[in-house]
């Protein structure tokens, strides 16, 4: 399969992305106003419903529709390579479900539950703002049978187990259901793909190792995915016993060596920056691929991890700004040089 046309095309979408100096040049606006005004000057697409002036929330809707109509764009340029784009968007979908989850639970306000979500042809702009009103995490469950999203199903298997099941059971209910989607969305795309695919299962698998409760924890689940490129189940169960922080990561690098994570690894390593560190180390893995392989599919993936990138760190900082976050507080959002 020929990747040259929509290659070229992802490559021209990309000069309008922001790279590291303009987003840093951003992080240091003074102020709500300042930091509107530099985004004009990098002539980003932010549209203003009704010409009024623009406020967080409003920003957060503006930036979330830039970024759909880009990848609706770069949806019609690959036709019968949308095996790419569908493993991109099962990630995506995955993190918007998750913070609705958290919304729901929490009970916070319908605009805040849609601040970091994207919308995606599984869940389009609407369906988002109706499952950002249920009242409860079961009648958010219901919603999404409801549209016959599969997230329903998985989450209704939990809520029958357990009528008032933990949050991070439900996540891990959703997780499991993406690695399972992005595999199979991955098996056609080739050997790129595929190991795109186990990288970010690998990434699930580490984030769980650092961030997860302790496996001696009351009630704490192995939650080992299947399907990475390196971390197998024998020491992904020795390091969630690891109480070591420095030892963990100092494994956590040997064992993904060699892969686009293994290089996010390398110390010293801030847990903070470490999701931009991936990102980034993503982005150059596959630049590499794409120098010995410029008619595959790793363009497209780098200008996809570019864009879902850029929307994250642009909402993030904009309400960091909107309530006087300095510089420093911002600057771990700030992607490193890919």
């Amino acid at each position: 399969m020929r990747w040259d046309e929509v290659n070229a095309r992802a490559r021209g979408l990309a000069t309008h992305l922001l790279d590291r100096q303009a987003l840093a040049g951003l992080a240091a606006a003074r102020d709500w106003a300042d930091l509107l005004g530099r985004l004009a000057g990098l002539g980003y697409p932010l549209e203003v419903a009704g010409g009024g002036a623009l406020d967080p929330t409003g920003f957060d809707r503006a930036v979330t529709l830039a970024t759909a109509a880009r990848l609706d764009l770069l949806g019609r340029w690959l036709g019968s390579r949308r095996a790419v784009l569908a493993v991109v968007l099962e990630e995506e979908e995955r993190s918007s479900l998750r913070a609705l989850l958290r919304g729901a639970a929490q009970g916070a306000s319908p605009g805040a539950r849609l601040r970091m979500v994207l919308p995606t042809p599984g869940l389009p702009r609407k369906t988002l703002e109706r499952l950002a009103h249920a009242a409860s995490v079961p009648e958010l469950v219901r919603q999404l049978a409801k549209c016959g999203h599969p997230a329903g199903r998985a989450l209704r298997v939990v809520l029958d187990e357990a009528p008032e099941p933990g949050l991070r059971s439900m996540e891990w209910a959703l997780t499991r259901l993406f690695t399972e989607r992005a595999r199979r969305a991955a098996e056609s795309g080739g050997p790129v793909l595929r190991r795109y695919v186990a990288e970010l299962v690998d990434q699930e698998n580490l984030w769980t190792v650092l961030l997860g409760a302790p496996a001696d924890a009351p009630g704490a689940a192995p939650e080992f995915l299947e399907g990475g490129s390196r971390l197998t189940k024998a020491e992904f169960v020795r390091l969630r016993a690891e109480r070591d922080r420095e030892a963990c990561l100092t494994s956590l690098e040997r064992s993904l060596r060699g892969t686009a994570l293994g290089m996010a690894l390398a110390p010293p390593v801030e847990l903070p920056a470490l999701p931009a560190r991936a990102a980034a180390a993503r982005v150059r893995w596959l630049r590499g691929v794409a120098r010995r392989d410029p008619l595959g599919p790793a363009v497209v993936l780098g200008v996809l991890e570019r864009m879902r990138a850029e929307a994250r760190i642009l909402r993030g900082m904009a309400w960091g700004i909107a309530f006087g976050a300095p510089f420093q507080v911002l600057e771990p959002m700030l992607p490193e040089a890919a």
